[in-house]
């Protein structure tokens, strides 16, 4: 479908920028980011869900931040035992994957690479809702 939206914030779908800073997504007309058009840009319904298919590595959470409303998350805190940190972030390369409260260096990381949630539901949502188990 031709996207006609001229004012920012006007569009009914999000998309995301990857040529501005650490990127982001918006609902306003690619023309306000020097495109012609959302021709072969995946798209999303929410901000959310086109920041979690996006930018779900950004460690700053940049992406989320320009949300009406943003998710908090907890500081961070400097922890070496196991399920000592006050955050939940994903685990990827362990089969079908999970989120864990384990510092990094438990899984051979150096730091957190993607989005973290205050709680393992809220973390297990966002990166695993596909699985059955």
């Amino acid at each position: 479908p031709t996207v006609t939206a001229t004012e920012a914030g006007t569009m009914t779908v999000f998309y995301p920028v990857y040529n501005e800073g650490e990127g982001f997504c918006t609902n306003d007309p690619p023309a306000d980011h020097g495109l012609s058009s959302l021709n072969g840009i995946s798209t999303s319904a929410t901000h959310a869900e086109c920041c979690n298919k996006h930018f779900s590595w950004q460690k700053s959470g940049f992406c989320f931040s320009q949300m009406a409303n943003p998710p908090t998350q907890a500081p961070t805190v400097a922890a070496t035992e196991p399920g000592t940190l006050n955050e939940f972030y994903p685990i990827r390369n362990q089969g079908s994957g999970f989120c864990t409260n384990e510092p990094p260096s438990t899984y051979g990381l150096n730091d957190i690479y993607e989005q973290s949630y205050p709680t393992n539901a809220e973390c297990c949502k966002t990166y695993f809702s596909h699985q059955s188990d």
